[in-house]
């Protein structure tokens, strides 16, 4: 159990990478208007401000325009079902201004988040077989 905190600390801030790859281990994706399209993703790019942050946090997929991912106190803005649910069933609501465009075509930033979240998991269940938990 005492082997248990570390590595649910390190799974929840993801701050220090786990092999030499930052971006295979970190569970927040940066990305930006002017490259969305040059990484295979979909047309057109869905947000409103120029770069932002995806997050994957236990399947709930959030979005943080420009740089409010690095204040603690923002609350992103729900990309999928789940975390919709969540913040509602929490009574808690985005603090960061919207910055999705109408009728966005969110499917690539989702799958972008869920695909991060499941890396990270791997990652962490890596970790744990290698350390006999």
């Amino acid at each position: 159990m005492n082997k248990l905190i570390p590595m649910i600390l390190l799974s929840l801030t993801a701050c220090q990478p786990i092999d030499d790859t930052v971006s295979d281990t970190d569970d927040v994706i940066e990305v930006n208007d002017i490259y969305w399209s040059s990484y295979g993703n979909v047309e057109p790019y869905p947000f409103t401000t120029q770069y932002g942050h995806i997050a994957c946090s236990l399947n709930e997929v959030t979005y943080y325009p420009d740089d409010t991912i690095n204040d603690e106190s923002q609350v992103g803005l729900p990309l999928n079902k789940l975390a919709q649910q969540r913040q509602d069933e929490s009574g808690i609501t985005a603090t960061v201004p919207n910055a999705i465009k109408p009728n966005a075509d969110l499917s690539e930033a989702i799958r972008m988040g869920l695909d991060r979240c499941k890396q990270v998991q791997q990652q962490l269940d890596k970790l744990r077989s290698e350390s006999g938990m």
